[in-house]
């Protein structure tokens, strides 16, 4: 079944003559506006809705928790928090980084996060979400051989899974609750890692193979595994002599294979996104269930409340955002502010 697309309309918000705003749909999340430098409110369901204003103050990027209530926003190395994404005007410091974080990753009750600094070779969870957070040591990875091609935090946030590209090791790692990293099995050019909902198997895209790996945990032993031949690099012609032409594998960057991954909030299906394509899988079965298109290049996968899945990707000025619902298969897009020239888009 191929998700079907349909434009999320303007539902019940409204200016008043003073220039205030007031809203009368429900809000079913918040989003960063990377446009605006802004977090802005997701007004509606699916299919209904539209976003709310922007409200300062402007941040360079702020990573929202699953919950859709907090979340931590960075300003240079300035990682803040805050408490109610309905007020981002509020918040407080919480760490001066060493260097700039590339990423932020939430576990699935929105209690514990993580960061990682390439530069200075850090990754951090941070705990106590909702009360007081309190930053932890760096994970020591020492032992981790190669490149950092892939991370995740568990769904509970006790453990940290990475990915190394490193030849002839084991490539796939478990951390638990700041430990040491363990390794726990074998990927060929492995990148994107994600939990399962119950946290009692770890998904990995093999780029060697073009195929998503199921482990068990904590053993590491091969649960299953999904096609992910929709993600192959494209195959070129190239001229080999007068007359003659050939086929060629076009190898891109592993960015834009398979780039993130994310199990649904039910536990039933796998999402995969890269090469501008989006493909789910049950994971029961481990077919494909369906591939499309997106007119979007290579996005992350952003957990928001409701089992909506939020498609980041570097948007420019009126671009929609992207969402996925993993109950239905669905895909939508919110209008960012121009609504007839998003609809175009």
């Amino acid at each position: 079944m191929k998700p079907s697309y349909v434009l999320l309309t303007l539902a019940g918000s409204a200016l008043s003559l003073c220039g205030q705003s007031t809203f009368s749909a429900p809000v079913s999340g918040y989003v960063f506006d990377n446009v605006g430098h802004a977090v802005r409110a997701v007004l509606g369901v699916p299919g209904a809705a539209s976003l709310g204003p922007a409200s300062p103050p402007a941040w360079d990027s702020v990573s929202v928790a699953p919950n859709g209530r907090w979340g931590l926003g960075l300003t240079g190395l300035s990682l803040n928090w805050i408490p109610d994404l309905s007020q981002p005007a509020s918040f407080t410091p919480i760490l001066q980084a060493a260097g700039p974080i590339l990423r932020i990753a939430w576990s699935n009750d929105s209690t514990t996060a993580a960061f990682w600094s390439p530069a200075t070779a850090r990754l951090q969870r941070i705990t106590g979400f909702g009360s007081t957070p309190a930053v932890h040591d760096p994970i020591d990875l020492t032992a981790v051989s190669g490149r950092l091609s892939g991370w995740s935090l568990s769904p509970d946030g006790h453990s940290l899974a990475l990915s190394t590209s490193a030849t002839g090791a084991s490539s796939v790692y478990l951390s638990d609750q700041d430990g040491a990293p363990v390794p726990i099995g074998l990927v060929v050019d492995p990148g994107a890692v994600a939990f399962t909902a119950d946290g009692a198997s770890l998904l990995v895209f093999g780029a060697a193979r073009q195929q998503i790996v199921q482990l068990g945990l904590p053993s590491g032993s091969i649960a299953g595994s999904f096609d992910a031949s929709s993600f192959a690099p494209a195959a070129e012609v190239a001229v080999s002599g007068t007359g003659s032409r050939k086929s060629s594998p076009r190898r891109r960057p592993t960015a834009s294979e398979v780039q993130d991954l994310a199990a649904s909030a039910d536990g039933a299906r796998l999402y995969a996104i890269g090469s501008q394509n989006l493909c789910g899988y049950s994971l029961s079965t481990g077919q494909l269930i369906s591939c499309q298109a997106l007119t979007i290049p290579s996005a992350s996968f952003q957990p928001m409340p409701n089992g909506i899945l939020l498609l980041n990707y570097p948007r420019s000025a009126n671009q929609p955002f992207w969402l996925l619902d993993g109950k239905t298969n669905q895909t939508y897009f919110v209008p960012s502010g121009n609504a007839s020239a998003d609809a175009s888009f």
